[in-house]
């Protein structure tokens, strides 16, 4: 028998009816900015937070109608027509299309004619996914605009026998807004996942109840993964258990990092002259950008900290492995140093996260190949554990990321390790070797952790 939902926590259809009452701005921006649409033939084509950037249902193979689609999502979500408005007007776009039923379309893929069917259920699913999702993206920069005064969030299901047991689990989880949790645990997190954030002041946490009675549980879960082969893509991917694949990412963070990565490369366009601009749009290509620590951020010197250049390092170095040859060698170098497995990857706990290194992450790591930087693989996991310092560092493509510094005796260079927690919640990193005077140069944004 279903459990009795607490009367003051809003049932689904509750919820979901005051979303379509209210004009959610963030919700339809989230929608607006999705502009481009993809053909696609699997929902793995496109993989989380690329999401946040196109509009795509499987094996619709018209432009045109995923247009339509996504402006009738983009209508109700802003309350101009109901769900059941888009029901009708989409059923009656798709018939006199030709696409409602079952209809057959070639994929590229396999060369393959495959079958798909377009009705009732498929509609829904279509408008419940890109409606949830919209809403999340939306509460989510609410979220941030609110966070000085509501600095949690607390997790919360349905409390039926509906919800996922995982799902369950994270009940009452409240943690602080900028916890690693919410990166890959914002709902929804899973096909008609019908879970829920709210915002948590101060005072509530400090008093520790929820508005029934229920007791806040302030310790992030501790979150295992799966591996998840994509078989469209041929990629396998680390997912936590609970999660459904391709929903393991912050709609909300994709989101405000796709607005920047399009803010910037408009800035990139606008400096080049209106010949080439006009080439390279029509061309369909985007600018390279490399993305750089926000100016005006504190340093070490506005914060008044002791230069590096004065400090002991708190470990002996290692000796310098020995320079490969090959980019193969290189990635044979730093395995074996991290003892890591072709495909594999290595867990570390750091003073301030959970870093997982992936092997497929190690190409970009040595990819320059003048600096060698293999040589210096030795000096990557001492860095993560114990490190001298560790500072959070604003980026303009709207990422944070986490510098880790440590310091060595007996050598001339010391060590970076750069930290950057995905939406999806893969890591992407780096190392750089720097002398000291370079290092100082690097220590920008919130230190956040100090071991010296």
């Amino acid at each position: 028998m279903p459990l009795s939902s607490p009367s003051s926590e809003p049932s689904a259809a509750q919820a979901f009816a005051a979303l379509q009452k209210l004009t959610p701005t963030q919700a339809v921006d989230y929608l607006q900015k999705r502009d481009k649409v993809t053909n696609t033939y699997a929902w793995q084509d496109l993989w989380q937070q690329e999401h946040a950037q196109q509009f795509t249902v499987s094996r619709l193979a018209r432009a045109d109608l995923m247009q339509a689609l996504q402006d009738q999502i983009t209508k109700s979500v802003a309350g101009d027509l109901s769900r059941r408005d888009f029901m009708r007007d989409s059923q009656a776009l798709l018939q006199k299309a030709g696409w409602w039923g079952t209809v057959e379309v070639l994929d590229p893929a396999t060369g393959e004619l495959v079958k798909t069917t377009f009705d009732a259920a498929r509609l829904k699913l279509i408008f419940d996914t890109n409606t949830s999702m919209a809403q999340a993206a939306g509460q989510w920069e609410r979220i941030q605009q609110t966070k000085r005064s509501h600095p949690y969030l607390r997790y919360i299901t349905q409390h039926d026998d509906k919800v996922r047991p995982a799902h369950r689990a994270w009940d009452n989880v409240t943690l602080p807004v900028d916890d690693s949790f919410w990166l890959t645990h914002f709902p929804p997190c899973g096909w008609r996942c019908r879970c829920r954030v709210v915002s948590v002041s101060q005072r509530e946490y400090d008093a520790g109840r929820t508005p029934t009675g229920g007791v806040m549980r302030k310790t992030a879960p501790e979150i295992a993964t799966r591996d998840w082969h994509n078989p469209r893509t041929n990629e396998t991917h680390s997912i936590p258990v609970g999660i459904d694949p391709g929903f393991g990412y912050n709609p909300g963070i994709a989101s405000a990092r796709a607005k920047a990565q399009r803010d910037l490369e408009k800035e990139k366009l606008g400096a080049l002259s209106p010949e080439l601009a006009t080439k390279a749009k029509a061309a369909g290509t985007t600018v390279p950008t490399i993305a750089k620590a926000k100016l005006d951020q504190p340093d070490w010197k506005t914060l008044g900290l002791p230069d590096l250049r004065t400090i002991t390092g708190s470990a002996d170095a290692p000796a310098l492995l020995s320079g490969a040859a090959t980019p193969a060698g290189a990635l044979d170098t730093v395995r074996s140093a991290l003892g890591m497995e072709p495909g594999g990857g290595v867990l570390v706990q750091t003073p301030v996260e959970m870093v997982m290194l992936l092997d497929a992450s190690l190409p970009h790591v040595v990819e320059k190949r003048l600096e060698q930087r293999e040589r210096f693989a030795d000096f990557v996991l001492p860095t993560l554990r114990n490190p001298t310092e560790v500072w959070a560092t604003e980026y303009d493509d709207a990422t944070k990321r986490h510098r880790y510094i440590k310091l060595f005796n007996g050598s001339k260079y010391d060590l970076l390790v750069v930290v950057m927690v995905e939406p999806d919640g893969s890591i992407f990193w780096n190392m750089m070797q720097r002398d000291r005077k370079k290092m100082n140069e690097l220590r920008v944004g919130e230190r956040i952790f100090s071991g010296a």
